[in-house]
């Protein structure tokens, strides 16, 4: 199927890395679910009411906007069941490493999402992988060791529990999958089918286990309208990060996400206290630097092409079409 030119964005990657921090922003608190919870309620049941939450909100608004999500199947449904599946091993495991480790360890461990995004976008999407890639992700991991070291103290890493690191590396393989079917399908249907598909589609696989769980366990009616604000939160960060994959290649915007692990540390500074150190202040400086290596352009050698004509022949020119932003 080819890329739908209604879904279709000129490159912008400062733009396309501002909706992906503003995405990341709106994850941080979902993935440091099971840390909040507690113990409350078992990680799948969280699992289940973000996907639960995102599928009615979704629904909800495309039933306001008129979109007609369901007037034929999508040609891609195969990709968004195999979105859903990454979807949610990567949140499970998330929540599963951030409820056992420090938040911003759990997160830290998980930015290799980065390198094997690269990888994978350079072997199965074929975009061009250049030497600013690697530059930019090679400061961001520097940047990312160096507040996790800080925040992990005089511990070190070796001390954190073998299932909890083993759980973050899964959550960085599975995000790394998605994130390469997101770019591929954001391209081609518009931002309300997307997230429609993924939520319904992993709401149906989850939620007959779930209510057998909720049940066997006997898990009040209380504690999961406590956590219902996971699905509307997730639907605006997947929101962003479509719109982010619409504007830049995967391997463009996999070194901005290792910014994930200072959302996760200033949300753990503001939840439960914890206070960045100088070595964690020098690693979110190379992280930011390591973005900043893509985001800023070279300038352009030869006259003959600028962005104005560029921006003359963009099919899909700054209107939003058919419900794609």
């Amino acid at each position: 199927m080819p890329p739908n030119s209604d879904c279709m964005r000129r490159e912008n990657t400062a733009l396309a890395y501002g909706l992906a921090l503003a995405g990341m922003a709106a994850f941080t608190p979902v993935f440091a679910a099971g840390k909040i919870a507690d113990g409350l309620l078992p990680v799948v049941v969280l699992v289940w009411l973000r996907f639960l939450g995102g599928a009615v909100t979704i629904v909800g608004y495309g039933t306001i906007r008129r979109v007609p999500l369901f007037s034929r199947v999508s040609r891609l449904w195969k990709l968004h069941l195999m979105r859903a599946f990454c979807g949610i091993g990567g949140l499970a495991c998330s929540i599963y490493a951030a409820s056992i480790l420090p938040l911003a360890d759990a997160t830290a461990i998980g930015l290799t999402k980065g390198i094997i995004a690269i990888a994978l976008a350079g072997l199965v999407l074929k975009e061009l992988i250049t030497g600013r890639h690697w530059l930019s992700g090679g400061l961001c991991a520097i940047g990312a060791y160096l507040v996790v070291r800080s925040v992990s103290g005089n511990e070190g890493l070796n001390a954190l529990a073998l299932d909890g690191v083993a759980a973050a590396l899964m959550a960085a393989v599975f995000m790394a999958c998605e994130a390469l079917i997101m770019r591929y399908i954001a391209q081609r249907e518009n931002t309300v089918t997307i997230l429609a598909y993924v939520n319904i589609f992993a709401t149906v696989l989850l939620t007959i286990p779930v209510l057998w769980i909720i049940r066997a366990q006997q898990v009040p009616m209380s504690s999961l309208w406590a956590f219902a604000w996971l699905g509307p939160l997730a639907i605006i960060g997947q929101s962003l990060n479509i719109s982010a994959y619409r504007r830049a290649g995967a391997a463009t915007l996999a070194p901005i996400y290792y910014s994930s692990v200072v959302l996760a540390a200033a949300f753990a500074y503001l939840v439960w206290g914890e206070v960045p150190s100088p070595i964690a202040a020098l690693g979110a400086g190379l992280i930011v630097l390591g973005g900043l290596v893509l985001t800023l352009r070279r300038p352009v050698s030869r006259p003959a092409v600028s962005w104005r004509g560029m921006e003359g022949s963009d099919p899909a020119g700054s209107r939003s079409r058919n419900g794609c932003r």
